[in-house]
C-alpha cells in the first residue's frame, strides 16, 4: 500500500512495508509509528532550512523588477 507519511518507520520508498495494516475512521494508519528526531538535530535543521529560505527570498527580491 502507498504511504505518504515520511516519518513513519514502516514507510520505505513511499510504500508501507507492513504485512497487514488498517485504516481508522480518519483515514490514518492504525499501526503508524512516527520516528523521533533528536532535539538538537531538529533545532539545527530548522535553523538551516529557515536560513536557506531566507536566502532564496532575498535572491528573488533582488531579481524582481523595481517599479
Amino acid at each position: 500500500m502507498k504511504c505518504e507519511n515520511d516519518y513513519c518507520i514502516y514507510n520505505k520508498d513511499n510504500t508501507c512495508i507492513l504485512g497487514e495494516m488498517s485504516i481508522d475512521s480518519l483515514g490514518m494508519c492504525d499501526a503508524c509509528i512516527t520516528i523521533s528526531l533528536d532535539e538538537g538535530f531538529l533545532k539545527a535543521e530548522k535553523t538551516r532550512q529557515l536560513g536557506e529560505l531566507e536566502t532564496r527570498w532575498v535572491e528573488v527580491e533582488a531579481k524582481a523588477p523595481t517599479q
